[in-house]
């Protein structure tokens, strides 16, 4: 969810829990009335019903946020992740490689649907790189580097870049080839997610 809608969603929320919360503060103000005016059963009846539609806009504040976050997260994973490709050179290849990860368990889309920026593969031995672009549900990928922006990167040969892509890495060989210099990586997170997608 954006930070605009977020934002949007919880101002609706707190207002309908204000509505019901002033409403039931009426009520329990009109029972304390009551009650000095001598019309005890009444005013325990009024101030009772206050305090539970006090409780209920409390309630129903948080539940109208996570219900409809709850929906629009739901709607969104429906949606296909776009892949687009150059029809040439490595990119070609890295694009065909996440196409078909995401056809053939389309659930993996879950893992990127979120995520925005971009990621560099280098394979250093075949002197390539293309740029994977996350947008949001979209993923672009095209030959070379970012014309601008920051963007994470993962740089090695291609015996442990196809490695890393087919899940044959763990973290600890991960973390050896990070040690011993044979593996760049920068941006973690989105690396991880990256090989998650394709593994």
């Amino acid at each position: 969810m954006k930070w605009g809608s977020a934002f949007k969603l919880a101002i609706r929320a707190f207002l309908f829990g204000v509505v019901w919360f002033v409403v039931g503060a009426l009520l329990v103000v009109g029972g304390v009335s009551l009650f000095f005016t001598g019309i005890r059963v009444l005013a325990f009846l009024a101030g009772f019903v206050g305090l539970f539609v006090m409780f209920f806009g409390l309630l129903a504040a948080v539940f109208k946020v996570g219900s409809n976050a709850f929906l629009e997260k739901y709607e969104a994973s429906l949606q296909p992740v776009e892949v687009t490709y150059e029809n040439q050179g490595f990119a070609m290849v890295l694009g065909q490689l996440i196409d078909q990860a995401i056809t053939k368990n389309p659930s993996k889309g879950n893992i990127v649907r979120d995520l925005k920026g971009n990621l560099v593969v280098e394979v250093t031995d075949m002197n390539a790189a293309a740029t994977v672009e996350f947008n949001n549900g979209r993923i672009t990928v095209y030959n070379g580097m970012p014309a601008k922006g920051k963007y994470s990167l993962i740089s090695s040969d291609f015996e442990t870049i196809n490695s890393l892509a087919t899940g044959k890495a763990g973290l600890l060989k991960t973390l050896k080839l990070i040690i011993t210099g044979k593996l760049k990586i920068k941006g973690i997170r989105m690396a991880r997610k990256f090989q998650s997608l394709l593994a």
